[in-house]
């Protein structure tokens, strides 16, 4: 067996790992199934493929993550999918590849991420002072949490300045709300959910014109990067065609990532990505660990972030405790 398709295998079981329907949701295999059958390959060893050759020392890496969850009775609620996966790949890109990373979210949600990513060991820096941290003579392990605007014009304008000050070799949207033609941002039951959602569709939008790499991770068919397999979500995924607002355009997104890759919990395949980077690099460091998984989602839930399934603000995501989460990551230790 030559390397390569020893890659294969090991990214294929890592795969298989991240996309097992443990709640019975019924979307996520066909799901995967389309966008391995896309791409042809196994989608965490192709998406840590291209973060290797694209991300360099030093570099800025951009990651959008963030979903207010039930709005309509408080804007600064927030799920626990997404900021968990985005501090674990920041991790491991900042271990493996020495980036610099720099997450986007919903202003109102600033504090929250910050904790996440206190929890996964990064001291959370203003976004020059993250840059510097990563030329200093004493260690220091930097990242920015930055606010996203809501309104679409402020959007465009703040990713055309994002791009240019800090000109990000990867874009990685996690669990992040995507837009569809009509510009309207759905839950995954059809609803509305855009006034209180940064438009980060603008930044990959502006990313993918400058020839940034983009990647995409969902687990539901709305998220940003989904429009890259938005016939089959319109097709198979319920809303995905018609949704229950009266945009009537359905939820399946308009905008393309370079790459998509599904996962049962979003957050899965953040760490996913950084398994197969792992053994890309042959470096166990960049491995997601389950005390850093323990810590991130306990800071998490004390910050506020709620379970989106449960609605309990306690350690865990969509519908599963934190002891689930953390037996998955053993078994991506074991196979990596």
């Amino acid at each position: 067996m030559d390397l390569e398709e020893r890659l294969d295998r090991v990214g294929t079981t890592i795969d298989r790992l991240i996309t097992v329907d443990i709640r019975s949701r019924g979307s996520i295999g066909p799901l995967y199934d389309y966008a391995r059958q896309k791409y042809g390959r196994p989608l965490t060893m192709l998406a840590a493929r291209r973060l290797k050759e694209r991300v360099k020392t030093g570099s800025v890496v951009m990651v959008a993550t963030g979903w207010p969850d039930r709005p309509w009775i408080d804007p600064n609620i927030a799920e626990l999918d997404g900021p968990p996966g985005a501090a674990a790949l920041a991790r491991a890109l900042h271990v493996g590849l020495k980036a610099v990373p720099m997450i986007v979210v919903e202003p109102q949600l600033v504090g929250p991420m910050a904790a996440v990513m206190t929890g996964a060991g990064f001291r959370v820096l203003p976004p020059d002072e993250a840059v510097a941290a990563a030329g200093s003579p004493s260690p220091i392990h930097g990242a920015a949490v930055l606010p996203f605007p809501l309104e679409v014009e402020a959007a465009k304008e703040e990713s055309l300045r994002l791009l240019e000050r800090y000109s990000p070799t990867a874009l990685v949207a996690i669990e992040k709300g995507g837009m569809n033609p009509k510009g309207v941002i759905h839950n995954a039951r059809g609803a509305d959910t855009s006034a209180h959602m940064a438009k980060a569709d603008l930044l990959f939008e502006a990313g993918l014109a400058r020839g940034v790499l983009t990647l995409g991770i969902g687990d539901g068919g709305n998220e940003l990067g989904m429009g890259a397999i938005a016939e089959f979500i319109r097709e198979n995924i319920p809303y995905g065609a018609k949704c229950q607002c009266p945009c009537g355009g359905g939820l399946a997104p308009a905008t393309r990532t370079d790459l998509v890759l599904p996962a049962a919990v979003s957050n899965w395949g953040g760490y996913g990505v950084a398994a197969a980077l792992a053994v890309l690099l042959e470096n166990g460091e960049v491995l997601h660990q389950p005390e850093v998984e323990e810590r991130i989602l306990r800071l998490g839930a004390d910050a506020g972030l709620i379970d989106g399934m449960t609605g309990w603000c306690l350690p865990g995501a969509d519908g599963m405790a934190d002891r689930l989460h953390l037996a998955l990551i053993t078994l991506l230790q074991g196979v990596v």
